[in-house]
């Protein structure tokens, strides 16, 4: 009795699936070619599958409810550690088979493949298989010659709107239209998007025009910059020829850039724009400590060297390596770039100290024994007692032991 039950409630949300899926499944305006390229008919923009059957649909569940039974409750609360010791062991170890220089090799000699791009143009009224693939690998010219002109499918009927074709309908349609053995050696993305003439540039061609662009402004900053971490859309279309792509980069200074490419109409009208971003990277010489210094101690020629860092990670403007003398307002460890802010004017007049009183005005000049009654640097203005007056007055620090009165 329960498995009866069982069965038809089955039956019954099957025919209620079918039901739902055939008054919701949504048609899109693109039709496929009379062949039967696409199944079904329509070009499909996702991985939507809204036409299973009730056998379909009681096998799904079937497996669903089996899998659930057979999923562990939880993972050891240490497994993801084990895991990662095990791999920190290989590569120690150099048990663990890594490429080398980066550098991949599926391909035996001889071998070829078809790489479908994400995007494509096409300018005839069938989608040739030369429009959306790239060979891989050894392919023979002469092979690749007649695959190219292959037709695949009829192309957008308006001219300058791209459409998408999923992943499953793309493998569908290639294997239709080139048999199991060239579909099978064709490299698919998630999915191709398509459009019937105008142009489209992919992110090989944007991150070049990034670089050209930006040159002449990179070229004024100081130090040596790069340009790195692109980050930009993988295609851009253009409806037609006379529209265009025009780059309004964000400021340009150390760290990720904000980029927007403006697609504009021939009179200048901006269409749409599109985000994206470029870590820019300044390495300046500046100067940095040769060894480790106190607050307060004089900044001496065998404390400095210079060395190329990042200016990203610089808080302040560097010291000039200019003026003086000087002494650390903060402590300074070993290679830590020495930044304007960190140097103070070193007070060569201490209060108390006795220094020559020189007084000078035209063709008068009279020297004194005078007191400091502050602290002064090079150029500074501080009060001096006169020891032979006792009277006090202000005069410019000129060195450790001269203060001078204009």
């Amino acid at each position: 009795m329960r498995d009866c039950v069982g069965r038809c409630r089955y039956q019954i949300l099957a025919v209620l699936l079918a039901l739902w899926t055939w008054c919701e499944s949504p048609l899109s305006t693109f039709a496929a070619p009379s062949g039967g390229v696409f199944s079904g008919g329509v070009w499909q923009d996702t991985e939507r599958n809204h036409r299973r059957s009730p056998t379909q649909v009681q096998r799904q569940l079937s497996v669903t409810k089996r899998s659930a039974q057979n999923t562990p409750k939880s993972l050891p609360a240490d497994a993801q550690g084990q895991r990662a010791a095990k791999t920190r062991a290989a590569l120690a170890s150099g048990a663990a088979s890594l490429a080398e220089d980066g550098q991949s090799h599926m391909l035996a000699e001889g071998d070829w493949r078809l790489k479908v791009r994400v995007a494509a143009v096409t300018g005839t009224d069938m989608v040739l298989l030369g429009d959306i693939a790239t060979p891989l690998g050894e392919m023979d010219k002469d092979v690749w010659e007649n695959l190219r002109t292959q037709p695949l499918w009829p192309a957008p009927p308006v001219e300058g709107k791209p459409l998408q074709v999923s992943r499953s309908r793309l493998a569908q349609a290639l294997q239709q239209a080139l048999g199991k053995d060239v579909a099978g050696r064709c490299v698919l993305p998630p999915s191709l998007v398509i459009q019937r003439g105008g142009m489209v540039f992919y992110q090989d061609d944007l991150r070049a025009y990034v670089v050209k662009s930006l040159t002449a402004q990179l070229s004024a900053m100081p130090g040596e910059v790069e340009l790195g971490d692109f980050r930009l859309p993988e295609y851009i279309f253009l409806a037609h020829a006379q529209q265009q792509v025009q780059l309004e980069p964000g400021k340009l200074a150390p760290g990720r850039v904000p980029l927007r490419f403006a697609v504009q109409e021939a009179d200048g009208t901006v269409l749409r724009r599109i985000s994206g971003t470029v870590n820019l990277t300044l390495w300046v010489t500046a100067p940095t400590a040769a060894q480790a210094m106190n607050k307060g101690d004089a900044l001496t020629a065998q404390a400095v060297t210079f060395t190329r860092v990042n200016a990203s990670q610089l808080r302040e403007l560097p010291w000039d390596g200019r003026g003086g003398p000087w002494q650390l307002a903060r402590a300074i460890n070993v290679g830590e770039p020495i930044l304007q802010s960190d140097l103070v004017s070193q007070l060569v007049v201490k209060r108390g100290d006795v220094v020559n009183l020189i007084y000078s005005r035209g063709n008068l000049r009279s020297a004194a024994q005078a007191q400091a009654l502050a602290d002064g640097e090079p150029g500074a203005t501080i009060p001096v007692r006169n020891l032979q007056t006792k009277k006090q007055v202000f005069a410019i620090v000129k060195n450790g032991n001269t203060v001078e009165i204009h």
